[in-house]
């Protein structure tokens, strides 16, 4: 009884274990359908055997049907063996898969915290860039203020000056003006007193 329902309950755990692995594409070569189909003929031949019996033996089963029964059983062990280590590999296979891919995401991940971290230092160094020639621009508006108004105080003494030798001009022509007239007065009157 456990004989026949050995081969039965691997069956079955090798069916929910095939279920459980996530479903990812198989290769073509995948030897795992292939080894699962030859188990499942295997174990039509074991119950066909089994099933054998000899009427001589009052349908019991006779040495050479015990014989094949056991064949058959070694051989869906020897099946088994195959298939589990065809889960093996392929369990292996993916594992160095996920394992080279978690690799590449946290190389992928430091090149991005690595090119974040440029980023943002770029960035600052900008904007002390932008700070500086603000900083700069002030200054200079500082300093052409400042120089506007040296300009304008001297444009204003420049005027003033300008204005003063303009008034003190406009005094000399009127002081000639007034002491010509006073010469003429004077030539003048002392002709009217020789006469």
């Amino acid at each position: 009884m456990t004989k026949r329902l050995l081969p039965l309950l691997f069956a079955f755990s090798c069916g929910s274990i095939l279920a459980q692995t996530p479903a990812t594409p198989t290769p073509d070569n995948d030897p795992l359908p292939r080894l699962i189909q030859e188990r499942q003929q295997m174990v039509r031949e074991y119950e066909e055997a089994n099933a054998q019996r000899n009427s001589l033996f009052g349908n019991k089963p006779s040495k050479k049907d015990l014989q094949e029964v056991v064949d058959a059983l070694k051989g869906i062990i020897r099946k088994d063996t195959e298939i589990v280590r065809a889960v093996q590999a392929a369990t292996l296979r993916r594992t160095a898969a996920v394992v080279a891919e978690n690799q590449q995401a946290k190389q992928q991940i430091t090149v991005a915290q690595t090119d974040q971290s440029t980023t943002r230092q770029r960035f600052y160094d900008l904007q002390n860039q932008i700070a500086n020639l603000e900083l700069r621009d002030k200054q200079r508006e500082k300093k052409l203020l400042d120089l506007q108004a040296t300009a304008d105080e001297a444009t204003q003494a420049r005027t003033s000056r300008e204005l003063l030798a303009a008034g003190l001009a406009v005094l000399c022509a009127g002081l000639l003006w007034y002491v010509l007239r006073l010469r003429g007065r004077l030539n003048a009157a002392p002709a009217r007193r020789r006469k």
